[in-house]
């Protein structure tokens, strides 16, 4: 293969989660080869956190499940990385949920009282921001 250019090699049509593709690793100087599964990795893939009363929303997790069990459970939010979505749902009502990131534009909680409740949250220029939802309040 060393003495190939990339444009040579015979092409793959259709590739595997573990199939390995090469990438420029601009940050480190070097090549480096990444499977397709992770060049691919899309932050809606996984299992969601699941949270019962109050308590911390992890930013690993791209979704959050919340189990209210009582009047406004604080659930903090640390800041995320520049581009990260955060989605935290109210699942089972017991009480109201109280979304309470480090640093929200327009707030400084978001407050989901139903079942069925949720809100899309964007972490941007040093603030979690709110692209959408559904049947939350913002105080």
């Amino acid at each position: 293969m060393a003495d190939k250019r990339i444009n040579e090699l015979n092409a793959l049509t259709i590739t595997a989660s573990n199939d390995e593709a090469l990438i420029s690793d601009t940050s480190a100087s070097e090549t480096k080869k990444v499977t397709i599964e992770n060049l691919f990795k899309t932050p809606y893939v996984g299992t969601p956190q699941a949270l019962s009363g109050a308590g911390t929303a992890n930013i690993t997790a791209p979704i959050t499940n919340c189990t209210s069990t009582g009047a406004a459970q604080v659930i903090a939010l640390a800041d995320g990385a520049q581009g990260q979505v955060k989605i935290c749902s109210h699942t089972t009502d017991g009480g109201s949920v109280r979304i309470t990131p480090s640093n929200l534009d327009g707030g400084t909680y978001v407050e989901l009282d139903a079942v069925g409740d949720t809100v899309v949250l964007l972490f941007n220029d040093g603030a979690w921001q709110i692209i959408g939802g559904h049947g939350h309040t913002v105080a």
